[in-house]
């Protein structure tokens, strides 16, 4: 259960994470969401129990996602991921660049060839396009953490033993 702090944290967060896109983007680039383009009818609350949770991927059971805008196999989106404690994505990249903030747990990202960072709620990072890296949840309890795509998400994972 997110307690306020940890929700006053995620505010905080993604106000930031939002804020730097507006002022980030490039001249001419058009990010805005959808909702935004076709103006909006009506307003939306989801409290965090009432988050529709969908089924990721069969190759990761337990990875959960939950769109807040856009289509993500279709272009730029921002959503919601929950991993399972322990659960690790293993090495892969996108071709699309991210920014992540972690909302819940103890979430642990890794560069390719860098030393693997972890951080709590609040916490936030920036994966550049076709970057190898590794993401986990570490045990103790379940991890949700935001994630804004700048194009479509994929997933192109990479055996580092063949490497």
């Amino acid at each position: 259960m997110l307690n306020r702090r940890v929700l006053t944290n995620v505010v905080i967060a993604l106000a930031i994470t939002i804020a730097t896109q507006s002022f980030a983007q490039p001249q001419g680039t058009d990010a805005t969401p959808a909702s935004a383009k076709t103006g909006a009818t009506q307003s939306t609350f989801t409290t965090s129990d009432g988050i529709p949770w969908k089924p990721v991927d069969p190759n990761h059971p337990g990875l959960m996602m939950s769109v807040v805008w856009g289509i993500p196999n279709e272009g730029a989106s921002e959503f919601l991921q929950k991993f399972p404690a322990g659960m690790d994505s293993g090495w892969h990249w996108h071709t699309a660049a991210y920014q992540g903030v972690v909302i819940q747990g103890r979430f642990t990202h890794t560069f390719k060839g860098a030393a693997p960072e972890t951080g709590g709620p609040g916490s936030t990072w920036s994966q550049p396009a076709g970057q190898v890296h590794d993401d986990k949840c570490e045990e103790g309890g379940d991890c949700i953490i935001a994630v804004y795509f700048q194009g479509k998400l994929d997933f192109i994972a990479v055996n580092m033993k063949a490497q």
